[in-house]
C-alpha cells in the first residue's frame, strides 16, 4: 500500500507543493511538484507587512494546492513558512486565513530550520557539500556532513535585493556598487573550511541553468545536476543587469514572475561563489520542499 506525503513551502515569492509517495519497500516516487508565484514578500521590506493583493494572490494558489491535496489519501501534511512571513508584522492574521484555506497548521520556521530542512532535501549522493539556497527574502548556506550540518540564515535574498537597489534596471554604475557591498557586507564573516560541491538551489539556479543551457522548458530534467561555471555566471549577470525587464523577458527559460528578480539572485549567486573562491557550482532542483516532505516520511 503507498502513503502519501506532502510539503508545502510559503516562500517569499513561491508557493510550492510536493507529494512523495513510499510504498512497502520504502520505494519513493513524485506523484506532484507545483510550482507557482505568488510575491508574498512583496513590498515587505519597505512596509512591514504583507499586502492584501499579495495575500489575494496566495489565497487563490492554496485553494488550488488545497484541492489537489483531496486526491491523495492516506496522506501526512506538513506546511512551512519562511523569510516574509518571518518579518510581516501582521503574519498571525496571513497564517490563520492560510490556515482556513489548507485546513493544515503552518509553522514559520526559523532561518537555521529552514537551512537545515534546505540540506536535507538537497545533498542527495554527496558527502560534504556546501548548499547556496537564495530565497526571495533570505538567503541559506548550509555545509555538511552526514546528517549534521552547520547553517547560516542571511537576511539577503533576490526580492529584498531587488526592492532595495535593482528595481531600475539597466542598472546605474553607482548602484551596482552599492548592491555588491551589501552582499558583500552581509556574507563577509561566512568561512568554511572543509567542503568538496557546492550545490546552488532554488528559483535563481535552475532559471539561470535554463539560460545556460538554451533551453525554455523548467521542467527539463538537464537542468537537476547541470554544472554553472564562475565565469558563465558572471557573464549572465552582467547581461541581465545591463538589460531592461522587457529584454530579460524575452530570454528562453525566464519565467515571466521571475524576470525582474533574476537579475538580483544572480548577483547573489556570483558573489557568494567569489566569496568561497569556487569555479563552480551544481544545480538542485530540489531544496526546501523536499527536506520539508522527507522530515515526515517516517513519522
Amino acid at each position: 500500500m503507498k502513503t502519501f506525503h506532502a510539503g508545502i513551502d510559503i516562500g517569499t515569492n513561491t508557493l510550492l507543493l510536493l507529494i512523495l509517495s513510499k510504498d512497502s519497500n520504502g520505494k519513493i516516487e513524485i506523484i506532484r511538484d507545483e510550482h507557482r508565484i505568488a510575491r508574498l514578500g512583496e513590498g515587505v521590506h519597505e512596509h512591514g507587512i504583507i499586502s492584501e493583493g499579495a495575500m489575494h494572490r496566495a489565497h487563490e494558489i492554496l485553494q488550488e494546492y488545497s484541492d489537489i491535496l483531496q486526491q491523495y489519501q492516506p496522506l501526512n501534511v506538513r506546511v512551512v513558512a519562511t523569510s516574509a512571513m518571518r518579518d510581516a508584522a501582521n503574519r498571525d492574521y496571513v497564517i490563520q486565513s492560510f490556515e482556513k484555506i489548507l485546513g493544515n497548521p503552518i509553522e514559520i520556521i526559523s532561518g537555521e530550520e529552514e537551512a537545515f530542512l534546505t540540506y536535507l532535501g538537497s545533498k542527495e549522493q554527496y558527502s560534504a557539500p556546501l548548499i547556496i539556497d537564495i530565497g526571495g527574502g533570505s538567503t541559506e548556506c548550509i555545509i555538511g556532513r552526514g546528517i549534521e550540518c552547520q547553517t547560516v540564515s542571511l537576511n539577503i535574498g533576490a526580492v529584498r535585493l531587488h526592492e532595495l537597489f535593482l528595481h531600475d534596471l539597466p542598472i546605474e554604475h553607482e548602484q551596482l556598487e552599492e548592491a555588491k557591498q551589501f552582499i558583500r557586507d552581509a556574507i563577509s564573516s561566512l568561512h568554511y573550511d572543509v567542503f568538496d560541491t557546492v550545490i546552488a538551489t532554488a528559483g535563481t539556479p535552475t532559471t539561470l541553468a535554463a539560460i545556460d543551457l538554451g533551453i525554455s522548458d523548467l521542467t527539463s530534467e538537464s537542468i537537476h545536476g547541470h554544472v554553472l561555471h564562475i565565469a558563465d555566471i558572471k557573464k549572465m549577470t552582467q547581461s541581465l543587469l545591463s538589460s531592461t525587464l522587457e529584454e530579460t523577458l524575452l530570454i528562453p527559460g525566464v519565467h515571466p514572475q521571475r524576470a525582474d528578480i533574476l537579475p538580483a539572485g544572480a548577483l547573489i549567486l556570483q558573489e557568494l561563489l567569489l566569496h568561497f573562491k569556487v569555479d563552480s557550482c551544481i544545480v538542485s532542483k530540489k531544496g526546501l520542499r523536499f527536506g520539508v516532505t522527507y522530515s515526515i516520511m517516517d513519522e
